[in-house]
């Protein structure tokens, strides 16, 4: 007897999908929100981490368009460990999220970002 695993939002018509073994990108765009006065470190993650620049270009129209008087930018990350990895979920291009390592166990999803929208912000940078 075969048994068959299905990752979340799997296919419907009963096949299995090999995991995504895709690496996670070694740099990634975000959205902060800047709370403190000019040259001042006072800084609020506010999206999820974008494999691509529109992609967090879009995230930093749909902020603004709810809140106009926020001063929101988008940030670029890098990171020179390989395989990279990232303290919060990234977003890949295709929509599927990579989730942040659970020790030393990947968890990887296929959410689409549309359903990120409605989420907590993440925890504030330092």
């Amino acid at each position: 007897m075969e048994h068959k695993s299905f990752a979340s939002g799997g296919p419907s018509d009963g096949t299995a999908r090999p995991p995504d073994r895709r690496a996670a990108p070694a740099e990634v765009f975000y959205v902060v929100l800047s709370k403190g006065a000019a040259g001042e470190r006072d800084h609020c993650l506010r999206s999820a981490l974008y494999e691509t620049r529109p992609q967090a270009q879009t995230e930093l129209a749909r902020l603004r368009g709810a809140d106009s008087s926020g001063n929101y930018d988008i940030w670029k990350s890098v990171t020179y460990i390989e395989p990279a990895e990232w303290l919060h979920r990234v977003v890949r291009s295709d929509g599927t999220l990579i989730l942040p390592r659970l020790r030393g166990v990947e968890k990887c999803a296929e959410t689409p970002a549309s359903e990120m929208a409605n989420s907590k912000p993440a925890a504030a940078l330092a």
